[in-house]
């Protein structure tokens, strides 16, 4: 989580789609936020951007890059510090970072998806 915009790696189950997901997290965290605020209106960007993970290699490059996100903005030095993040969870076992306050669901690639 960033303070203009969001990562995420989804793997939906079929019939539903990234766009559905997408859609219903939007909504329903857009409802949250404005309600904790005391404000209305439109929350995020209309639009979003998908891409495809082909191999396990690029999956680590795509979670990579999103815990590297915050540090790049110069808003951390490390991607530990910053409590919004899968990394303490994901990448330190749990252990040694800021604690998130983020539900973070895991799933992770079979060690034979596409190599």
């Amino acid at each position: 989580m960033m303070p203009d915009h969001w990562h995420a790696l989804l793997f939906p189950c079929q019939p539903v789609t990234i766009s559905q997901v997408i859609h219903d997290v939007k909504k329903v965290s857009a409802r949250r936020l404005n309600r904790a605020r005391k404000s209305s209106g439109t929350f995020w960007q209309r639009q979003f951007w998908d891409r495809f993970v082909r191999h396990r290699r690029e999956f680590w490059e795509r979670m990579e890059y999103m815990h590297l996100n915050p540090v790049a903005r110069g808003l951390v030095q490390s991607p530990a510090e910053w409590r919004w993040s899968s990394y303490t969870h994901i990448m330190a076992g749990g252990k040694g970072g800021a604690e998130s306050p983020i539900t973070i669901d895991e799933a992770y690639l079979t060690d034979d998806y596409r190599a």
